[in-house]
């Protein structure tokens, strides 16, 4: 028989005011990738760094006046825990989906006016951006699907493209130098 996947669950409660300590330990579960399995129960895939993380946010709610308790899972039912695994795969598919999105509109603009897009680029500091989006949806990636590829793809056409453009730059400078 197969060994069973295991899972770690946070059940927590949070007193209603302030409700900033609401917002805050659900941005840092979104943060981490969790999935609420039941109202006030975020799961994560076992693993000693989710661990971690759950302690200490566990610690971070009693200071806020809540309760938080951690349990180790595992599912009788594979039906559940298919489902479950199902819900973690769509988050970040639909993370990843959204960044690939904008590395196509950022290809289809470099090639239509790659100076403009290139200049549009620098000032808006759009590749660091990108490249922190993307580290982000991987950490929070816990299944490792394949659109992580296809993104990392369209950020390395983008690279290869303004690669390009900096040598097109490079040879026509020093043409305009040799014409001195």
């Amino acid at each position: 028989m197969a060994e069973k996947r295991k899972w770690i669950g946070m059940g927590y409660n949070l007193p209603v005011n302030p409700s900033k300590n609401r917002v805050y330990v659900w941005r840092k579960l979104k943060e981490a990738g969790a999935v609420y399995y039941k109202q006030g129960v975020a799961i994560l895939p076992y693993q000693k760094e989710k661990l971690a993380f759950f302690l200490r946010l566990t610690e971070k709610i009693r200071g806020m006046g809540g309760e938080a308790s951690i349990i180790e899972i595992s599912f009788f039912d594979p039906a559940d825990e298919r489902e479950l695994i199902g819900r973690f795969i769509e988050q970040s598919s639909a993370e990843y989906r959204e960044l690939l999105s904008e590395c196509q509109r950022m290809l289809e603009e470099l090639r239509r006016c790659p100076d403009q897009q290139i200049a549009r680029i620098k000032q808006e500091d759009l590749l660091r951006k990108m490249v922190n989006k993307y580290a982000r949806i991987r950490a929070r990636d816990h299944f490792r699907l394949p659109l992580s590829g296809d993104v990392r793809y369209g950020m390395q056409s983008i690279a290869e493209i303004l690669r390009m453009s900096a040598e097109d730059l490079f040879f026509q400078f020093q043409r305009m130098l040799e014409k001195l």
